[in-house]
C-alpha cells in the first residue's frame, strides 16, 4: 500500500471515529436537554398523553428542547416528582398547588389555563338518570363515589359543599375512592354508586350516557402550570413566555390547549393569591380533620 493510500485509510477510520463521538455527544446532550412535563393522573394515562401532546409538541418546536409528557402513577407520586425535581415543569390541579405552598416554598408559577375566557372552574355533584338521587338531600343513606383524595373537584371542594349542606360522609351508606373523575362517572353508570362529585368536563363527557347533575361547587381559580423550586430562573422565563404565547388571539392556542380541554381560550398570568378561596376550603377540611 503506497503512502498516499495509506494516509486515506488512516484519515477515513480517524474521521468514522470522530463521527462516532460526535453522534454520541450530540445524543447525549439532546437528551439532557429534553424536559419533562409532568401531568397528575386525573385520566387515564393513556388519555392524557394524547390530550398533552400537541402542546409538548408546540414547545418543543418554541424552545428547540424536546419535550416529554409523564403522567404520575398517583397524585402523590406526582407531588413528589414536583417536590424532588423530577419533572422539568408541571400541570397540576389547584389543590395540589395549595399543598405545595403550605409544606414548601412557592414554586415558580407559570400559567393558569382560561376557560370560555374564564380562568376559574366548577365540579358537579351527579347522579344517574332516574335513581331518584335528585338533591343533596336525597344523598344520605346512598352510596357516593369520590375521586382520588387529593382531587380539588373529585373530593376536596365537594366534601366541604356537601359538609356546609348538613351531609357529611357518615350519612351515607357507603362511600368509596375511585382513582380519577371518569371512574367515577362510571361507577354510577353501573349502579356501583348512587352519586359523586367530577370536574365539570368529566360531567359534560358522560352527561349523554345518563349522568344527571345535582349540584354546582364554588368556583375555583383553574389548573396551573408551574416550575419546581430550584429551577434555573432563565428556563422559568423561557417557559412562562411560551404558555403565555398562548393567547386568545393566537390562532394556533385552540389547537394546542382544545386536546386539553375543548373550552380552553388561553393561558393566562396567574398569582399566588388566586387561590385563596380553595386555601379556605382547605382549612375548614383541615379543621374538620378531613385531610392533614
Amino acid at each position: 500500500m503506497d503512502g498516499r493510500n495509506l494516509v486515506l485509510k488512516w484519515s477515513y477510520h480517524h474521521f468514522r471515529v470522530l463521527s462516532l463521538v460526535v453522534g454520541i455527544l450530540v445524543a447525549s446532550t439532546s437528551m439532557a436537554e429534553s424536559l419533562i412535563l409532568g401531568i397528575h393522573p386525573y385520566r387515564p394515562h393513556a388519555e392524557l398523553i394524547e390530550m398533552f401532546s400537541p402542546l409538548a409538541q408546540y414547545l418543543t418546536q418554541e424552545t428547540g428542547q424536546t419535550v416529554e409528557v409523564r403522567v404520575g402513577e398517583s397524585y402523590e407520586s406526582h407531588f413528589k416528582a414536583i417536590l424532588q425535581g423530577k419533572v422539568d415543569f408541571a400541570f397540576l390541579g389547584p389543590a395540589i398547588y395549595v399543598k405545595l405552598t403550605r409544606e414548601n416554598e412557592v414554586p415558580h408559577l407559570l400559567a393558569r389555563l382560561e376557560i370560555n375566557g374564564r380562568p376559574t372552574f366548577t365540579g358537579r355533584i351527579i347522579s344517574r338518570e332516574g335513581s331518584g338521587v335528585e338533591t343533596l338531600e336525597d344523598l344520605r343513606h346512598t352510596h357516593f363515589a369520590f375521586g382520588s383524595l387529593s382531587s380539588t373537584m373529585s373530593h376536596l371542594v365537594p366534601r366541604q359543599m356537601l359538609y356546609e349542606a348538613g351531609i357529611d360522609v357518615t350519612d351515607f351508606a357507603g362511600h368509596q375512592f375511585y382513582s380519577n373523575h371518569n371512574n367515577v362517572a362510571l361507577a354510577i353508570l353501573a349502579g356501583d354508586a348512587d352519586a359523586g362529585a367530577v370536574k365539570e368536563a368529566v360531567y359534560e363527557k358522560y352527561r349523554p350516557l345518563g349522568i344527571v347533575s345535582i349540584a354546582t361547587t364554588p368556583e375555583i381559580s383553574e389548573h396551573l402550570f408551574i416550575a419546581p423550586i430550584g429551577t434555573d430562573p432563565a428556563k422559568v422565563v423561557r417557559l412562562r413566555h411560551h404558555l403565555l404565547s398562548l393567547t386568545a388571539e393566537n390562532p394556533i392556542t385552540r389547537q394546542v390547549l382544545g386536546p386539553i380541554k375543548r373550552t380552553a381560550t388561553a393561558l393566562v398570568k396567574v398569582e399566588s393569591d388566586d387561590y385563596l378561596e380553595l386555601r379556605k376550603i382547605l382549612a375548614a377540611l383541615r379543621d374538620r380533620g378531613v385531610i392533614e
